[in-house]
């Protein structure tokens, strides 16, 4: 499987994320924050954003499982 492929099923498994584990997910891969940064941005707790990253990767995962 190509690479342009690939980004659209995570693109599509992406948008399937509730908004603030997508939230938390782009700031943490895509702009490379750290947890206290994303934290701060959001004003939210440390705890929820790592909480939040971890359901995010697990939910992720499992979605693109099913596609393959």
């Amino acid at each position: 499987m190509s690479a342009a492929p690939d980004r659209t099923l995570v693109a599509e498994a992406l948008t399937g994320l509730p908004e603030a584990q997508r939230a938390v997910l782009s700031r943490a891969y895509y702009l490379g924050w750290t947890t206290r940064h994303i934290a701060q941005s959001l004003g939210i707790p440390e705890s929820t954003v790592k909480a939040q990253l971890h359901q995010a990767l697990r939910r992720l995962a499992l979605t693109l499982a099913e596609t393959q």
